[in-house]
């Protein structure tokens, strides 16, 4: 087998862990991250804005709220400052097979609304972008 495809699977590396999730990261390829998060019953990530980055959200199972805040666009682009204010701010449902796409500057965060399942959701974005 090809060293390539020797680090093919998301899920074998933890690359975080708080008391509300878990994620998984796998940044093999060159210009595409695919990543994994778990969300425990009642837990929610801690939240992000998405820098230089665009987000595919594809969600496996369990119930919850997606909060998504688009920042403004102004001179220097879509959403890169908080600062310009809230342009739109929602609370998406989300159940299992739901797919989300996010932009770059949008703030992003994730809760479980379930007391007793997991949610589980896939994300996909470009290489290039950061988490702040």
């Amino acid at each position: 087998m090809a060293k390539k495809y020797e680090n093919f699977s998301v899920g074998e590396n933890l690359s975080k862990e708080s008391n509300g999730y878990s994620a998984w990261t796998n940044d093999l390829l060159r210009k595409l991250v695919a990543g994994k998060t778990v969300i425990k019953p009642g837990g929610s990530t801690g939240g992000h804005r998405l820098i230089e980055s665009e987000v595919v959200y594809v969600f496996l199972s369990g119930i919850g709220q997606m909060e998504v805040i688009e920042y403004a666009n102004h001179e220097a682009g879509h959403g890169t400052n908080p600062s310009f204010g809230i342009e739109h701010k929602a609370e998406l449902s989300i159940v299992s097979g739901d797919i989300v796409l996010a932009e770059e500057g949008d703030y992003i965060k994730v809760k479980n609304n379930s007391d007793h399942e997991q949610l589980t959701y896939l994300r996909i974005f470009d290489s290039e972008g950061a988490r702040q």
